[in-house]
């Protein structure tokens, strides 16, 4: 029945409101991100409403690395020759920059960011190492957002966080720590 539906979309709605609420608009427009990748709307688009402001600020944080104040890099290879990455941390983080800002992807493989690295001569030996330093950073720079197999080699799949967006093009201005 169409009722029925209607409610359910309904209901949805209202838990999801729910679950939103209580969150600062930074974290709600993460767990939003986090929805739309889960249930496979990854071409979703999160327009600058200026809804709670913290979209506006996500979304103007994802370009593509042109215009404005931000450097621009038309290769990983150019955005790496600057040799502002020092850390393993520094360069996951740089490449996942990459990978989810320039190029666009919603997210991303441990697997994927290391290969980039290796092709580049600068593989991590424990690229899964670098990624737990940047989750456990207040704030949070880097997420994991999926894992698919059960053990610890599991492929995992990651994002940058708006924090973590913030921290690589602060390190791309000579503003890092």
């Amino acid at each position: 029945m169409v009722d029925e539906g209607i409610d359910s979309e309904i209901a949805a709605m209202s838990a999801v409101a729910g679950a939103l609420n209580p969150l600062e608009p930074e974290q709600q427009v993460r767990v939003l991100r986090w929805a739309a990748d889960r249930y496979g709307l990854a071409d979703l688009k999160f327009a600058n409403t200026g809804a709670r402001g913290a979209a506006e600020e996500l979304d103007d944080s994802r370009g593509s690395g042109a215009g404005g104040d931000k450097p621009s890099y038309s290769s990983i290879d150019e955005l790496f020759e600057s040799g502002i990455a020092k850390t393993n941390t520094q360069k996951a983080l740089l490449a996942a920059y990459w990978f989810q800002v320039v190029e666009g992807k919603t997210g991303w493989q441990s697997y994927t960011l290391n290969t980039a690295l290796k092709n580049l001569g600068i593989g991590i030996t424990n690229i899964t190492d670098a990624l737990a330093t940047a989750e456990n950073q207040k704030p949070v720079l880097v997420m994991q957002t999926s894992k698919t197999g059960k053990s610890r080699q599991a492929r995992k799949t990651y994002k940058l966080t708006a924090a973590g967006v913030k921290a690589v093009e602060a390190m791309l201005n000579g503003n890092a720590d």
